[in-house]
């Protein structure tokens, strides 16, 4: 028999504000890139969507801790989500720049036919990476308050969310009408707001690390990011004000929206429970469970934390 083994549930500890960070810019930067191209926004929203994407890859340096490590994300590319997520970015990153680059230089005819293929290929680029932190993050065995297909879908609608929140904040500098925008962000705001509930509920109704995640995210101190930050300031706020003083409170209304979307992501992250993989995927009922000397199962359990090598992500 191996040394006791303690199974019990717990947090995860490594990733905090840094990946919350990191996660917003991304999503937001994908986002907006989409809007500008699909609403035919000026090339100033382009040019922000991708200084958006750098500022975050500057901030997932840090959280890596090592520009090496950073490297060594794109090695996995068949089986990691994170090194998909790598190629993802660097595309949208390059053709992005490109097509901004070449309207604004119109040096032969089919420029702008030329410029107008690199954007949407840069589009296709932001849609993947506004769904791959989703996806990344729900590939984790060890974490079943992630491990579901509904995270994707809400940071999607959060990334949207946050894109149009950024349309509010710069469009004293876009000399175009309000309503539309105002539209886009109530309508993306309610819809991420209710998709976030939809998945807390139904992860409240699942035994063991999952209902235990929300019911932590209820108490302090996360219960304070939740209630008053995502739910209050990131959303009743800022819907409140663009419903009855939209001219007066677009930009405050906009910042709000992103307060919110950051202690989304924040939020999802530090309530994500850690259990033992081999438990988690044979379904065991983990509030039940107290320990166990299965030296296996110890050895699982190790390489299932969430703190893996970037390249096993």
């Amino acid at each position: 028999m191996g040394p006791e083994f303690n199974a019990e549930m717990r947090c995860q500890s490594e990733w905090g504000w840094l990946l919350a960070f990191w996660l917003f810019l991304s999503g937001t930067a994908g986002a907006l890139f989409l809007l500008y191209q699909v609403m035919g926004l000026p090339g100033s929203i382009g040019n922000l969507a991708i200084g958006l994407m750098l500022l975050g890859g500057g901030v997932l340096l840090l959280e890596q801790g090592s520009p090496s490590r950073f490297w060594r994300a794109v090695t996995g590319i068949r089986t990691s989500w994170l090194s998909r997520g790598t190629v993802f970015v660097v595309t949208f990153v390059l053709f992005g720049t490109l097509s901004l680059a070449l309207k604004r230089v119109p040096a032969w005819p089919a420029n702008d036919a030329f410029a107008n293929a690199l954007g949407w290929i840069a589009s296709l680029s932001a849609l993947m990476v506004v769904l791959y932190p989703g996806l990344f993050l729900s590939n984790h065995r060890s974490v079943p308050f992630w491990r579901t297909p509904m995270l994707p879908i809400v940071l999607a609608i959060s990334g949207i969310a946050g894109a149009s929140a950024v349309i509010l904040v710069a469009l004293p500098w876009l000399d175009r009408g309000l309503d539309s925008y105002r539209i886009l962000a109530v309508g993306s705001n309610v819809a991420a707001v209710s998709a976030f509930c939809v998945y807390l509920v139904s992860m409240a109704r699942r035994n063991g690390a999952a209902s235990e995640a929300v019911r932590l995210l209820n108490r302090p101190p996360l219960a304070w990011f939740l209630w008053g930050g995502v739910f209050f300031i990131g959303s009743i706020v800022p819907v409140t004000l663009l419903l009855a003083k939209p001219e007066a409170s677009s930009q405050f209304a906009g910042a709000c929206m992103l307060v919110g979307c950051l202690l989304l992501r924040y939020c999802v992250l530090k309530a994500g429970v850690l259990v033992p993989a081999a438990l988690a995927q044979k379904g065991f009922e983990l509030l039940n469970l107290n320990r166990t000397n299965l030296d296996d199962l110890a050895r699982e359990y190790g390489h299932a934390t969430v703190g893996t090598p970037a390249n096993e992500r």
